[in-house]
C-alpha cells in the first residue's frame, strides 16, 4: 500500500501529463509492437501476452485466442449466458496486466524489469498469486512472474555475514505453495508467531533484482537498508525477490487441539445470552496472561453451533487453563444460584504440527467477496477496555465466522526489520467485522487489512514510513513497482 505515497488511480479519459503517469498502450510513447518480440528475444521466449480465456466468444476483438468458447470456464471476460454478461462492456483484460514475463532466471528479470522501467511501463510482481487485495496484479503492467524459483535446500552450517557463527537455515526460493514474497514482506504471521516470531524476523538474507537491472545480495553486511526494507515493509514495492535464507527451527513436538464451547442455557429474558458474552470477554481479557504462560496458536471464533475453537502449541498447561475459564464461567453470572452458561473444554493430542495446521486452516477455495477489517490488539485493549464496550465490539465482529490468533512478543530488536512497530506489542491479530472501532490507532496486518485505508501510513508502515520512501527512491527510482489492484491510468500526485 505504499503505492499511496506517490499515485492515484485515474479514469481513462483524463489528459495524460507527461512524466507523471505510467504509459498504457494508447499513448504514442507505448512501445510498437515490434518491440514487444525484442524484449522476448533478449529474455530467451518468456514473454506472454495476456489473453482473456473468454475471448473467443468475442469474435471481432483484438486477442487471438486458443480456447474455444464452448469450453470457456474463466470470467476474465463473461461469455454469453453467464450471470453479469453485459454485451456492451466488450472483451478486455481489465485490471490484468498486458504482459507476463514467465521468469526462470535472475537475469530474465534484471532485463525484462530495465527495459520497462526506461519505458514508464507499470511493474507487478506475482509469485503465487495468493494476494487478498490483488497487489500482484494490474492494469496496463509488465508482470513478472517469479512462481518458478522452486529450489529448496538445508544448509546445517550457513556462515553468517556479520557475525563468526554459522545458521541452520533453508534456503528457499520465492515459489513456494503459497508465495513467500507477500507472506515475509506484509510480516509473516502465524500460530507460531508467539513461539518463534514473525517470519520476517528469520530472513538472513535475500537475492533481490532492482528495476535498474541490477542483481543484489542484500543482508545485514551490504544493502542493509534494502534488507531492513523487505522484512515487514509491504510486498512488491522495492525490488524483486527471489530466493531466501531462512533460520530453521524444529517443528513443535507436543500439539494439542482445544476446543472450548460457552453456551447460553435457555431462557425468555435473554439473560442467558447475554451472560455468554461476558464469559467469552472474560476469556479474552485471560489471554495475554495465558499466553504469557505460553499459549499459542490460533483460533476461531463464531456463535450458533460453535462458540470458540483454538489450535495452539501446548506449551502452558491443561491445568492453568481449566481454573481461568471456571473463574469466568463464575464471573459472567456472580449472583446467580445456578450458571446461566456451560462453559465446555476439551483436549486432543494429534500428531504434529502438520496435522494441526490441517486442522485449523480454512478451505482451498480461490477467493470470496468480503472486505473484512483488521486490528492488532495489545494488553491495553484487552485488558484496558471496558466490558461493555468488549461486548459491543465482539457482537459486531461474530455476525459472522472470523478470525483472531495470538500473536508475537518476544523477538531480539535486531530482527524487527521495517516491521509495524505495533507488532512489538500486540497478542492478537483480530480479523473481524468492525475491528478498527475496538483499536482505531493502534495498526492492522496489512497483507489481510482493507486496501482503501485512508490512514495507511499510520496503519500498514507507522513510525517507519519516511524511511521505507527513502529506500524505495533508493532502490526503484523510477517508481514502476506499484501494488495498487486497479483498471484504470496511474498518475502520480503530490
Amino acid at each position: 500500500m505504499l503505492h499511496l505515497i506517490f499515485w492515484s488511480a485515474l479514469c481513462l479519459t483524463s489528459p495524460m501529463v507527461a512524466g507523471r503517469c505510467k504509459n498504457i498502450p494508447v499513448d504514442v510513447t507505448w512501445p510498437f509492437d515490434t518491440d514487444w518480440p525484442s524484449l522476448n528475444a533478449s529474455i530467451g521466449g518468456h514473454l506472454l501476452r495476456t489473453v482473456p480465456a473468454a475471448a473467443s466468444c468475442w469474435p471481432n476483438g483484438h486477442f487471438e485466442p486458443s480456447i474455444s468458447c464452448n469450453t470457456v470456464q474463466s470470467h476474465s471476460c463473461l461469455p454469453p449466458n453467464v450471470t453479469g454478461y453485459v454485451h456492451d462492456l466488450g472483451c478486455t483484460t481489465r485490471g490484468l496486466p498486458t504482459y507476463i514475463v514467465n521468469a526462470t532466471t535472475e537475469t530474465q528479470i534484471a532485463t525484462a524489469s530495465k527495459w520497462a522501467a526506461d519505458r514508464s511501463i507499470r511493474i507487478v510482481i506475482k509469485c503465487t498469486g495468493h494476494d487478498l487485495n490483488g497487489r500482484s496484479s494490474g492494469a496496463f503492467a509488465l508482470s513478472i512472474w517469479t512462481h518458478n524459483f522452486r529450489q529448496l535446500r538445508r544448509d546445517i552450517s550457513w556462515k553468517h555475514p556479520t557475525k563468526n557463527i554459522t545458521e541452520d537455515v533453508y534456503i528457499v526460493g520465492s515459489g513456494q505453495h503459497v508465495g513467500l514474497g507477500g507472506y515475509i514482506q506484509g510480516s509473516g504471521h502465524g500460530p507460531l508467531s508467539r513461539t518463534y516470531g514473525l517470519a520476517a524476523s528469520h530472513v538472513l538474507q535475500m537475492s533481490v533484482v532492482t528495476t535498474q537491472g541490477e542483481i543484489l545480495i542484500a543482508n545485514d553486511a551490504q544493502h542493509q537498508d534494502l534488507f531492513w526494507a523487505l522484512r515487514g515493509g509491504g510486498p512488491g514495492l522495492y525490488s524483486l525477490v527471489t530466493e531466501y535464507v531462512l533460520r530453521h527451527h524444529p517443528a513443535p513436538s507436543n500439539v494439542t487441539m482445544t476446543d472450548l464451547l460457552i453456551a447460553p442455557e435457555a431462557d425468555r429474558n435473554n439473560i442467558s445470552a447475554e451472560a455468554s458474552w461476558k464469559a467469552a470477554v472474560s476469556y479474552l481479557q485471560a489471554l495475554p496472561v495465558l499466553m504469557d504462560a505460553g499459549l499459542a496458536g490460533a483460533c476461531m471464533m463464531s456463535t450458533a453451533e460453535t462458540a470458540v475453537r483454538f489450535g495452539f502449541l501446548f506449551e502452558a498447561t491443561t491445568a492453568f487453563v481449566r481454573p481461568v475459564l471456571a473463574h469466568n464461567g463464575h464471573e459472567s453470572t456472580p449472583n446467580s444460584g445456578s450458571s446461566a452458561v456451560t462453559i465446555t473444554f476439551s483436549t486432543s493430542n494429534v500428531a504434529n504440527y502438520t496435522s494441526c495446521i490441517s486442522a485449523i486452516s480454512g478451505s482451498n477455495a480461490a477467493g470470496g467477496q468480503s472486505v473484512v477489517s483488521i486490528r492488532l490488539l495489545g494488553r491495553r485493549e484487552l485488558l484496558g477496555t471496558s466490558r461493555t464496550d468488549m461486548t459491543s465490539y465482539l457482537k459486531t465482529a461474530l455476525q459472522a465466522q472470523n478470525a483472531t490468533a495470538p500473536e508475537v512478543q518476544q523477538t531480539p530488536p535486531g530482527d524487527w526489520g521495517a516491521l509495524l512497530p505495533a507488532w512489538r506489542t500486540a497478542y492478537l491479530h483480530f480479523n473481524a467485522n468492525g475491528a478498527t472501532l475496538w483499536a482505531p490507532e493502534l495498526g492492522a496486518y496489512m497483507n489481510e487489512a482493507i486496501p482503501f485505508d485512508s490512514e495507511f501510513k499510520r496503519d500498514f508502515y507507522g513510525a517507519n514510513y519516511d524511511r521505507l520512501v527513502q529506500v524505495k527512491a533508493n532502490y526503484d527510482p523510477s517508481e514502476s513497482l506499484l501494488v495498487l489492484a486497479d483498471s484504470g491510468r496511474l498518475c502520480r500526485v503530490d
